[in-house]
């Protein structure tokens, strides 16, 4: 599979990433933005969807049926200097039914 994402600065306040026919608002702005993913939140929502997209393939194969799955990320970053120091994670999901014999 191939792959393209083209993201552009549109001004001052923010950039757009654009793949296939979605549109995605990146907060670029250094005061950042409450409309859009600012990168690190941007990462954070790549990741949960792989995980939620993880649980979509393995369900089946499981014969797992359920109805909602929920990722929650948290990250924390210090200003000066920068740099990624913390992070925590949480995966949930609502079973609709289980296959027999499991607990």
């Amino acid at each position: 599979m191939d792959y393209r994402v083209v993201a552009h600065r549109v001004d001052a306040n923010g950039s757009l990433a654009q793949a296939k026919s979605a549109e995605v608002v990146l907060g670029t702005d250094l005061a950042g933005r409450q409309d859009a993913f600012n990168p690190v939140e941007l990462l954070l929502a790549a990741l949960a969807a792989c995980m939620i997209k993880g649980v979509e393939r393995v369900a089946p194969m499981l014969a797992f049926q359920f109805s909602t799955v929920e990722v929650r990320l948290e990250a924390d970053r210090q200003d000066s200097p920068p740099s990624w120091w913390r992070s925590a994670m949480r995966l949930s999901w609502a079973a609709m039914s289980q296959t027999p014999g499991w607990t």
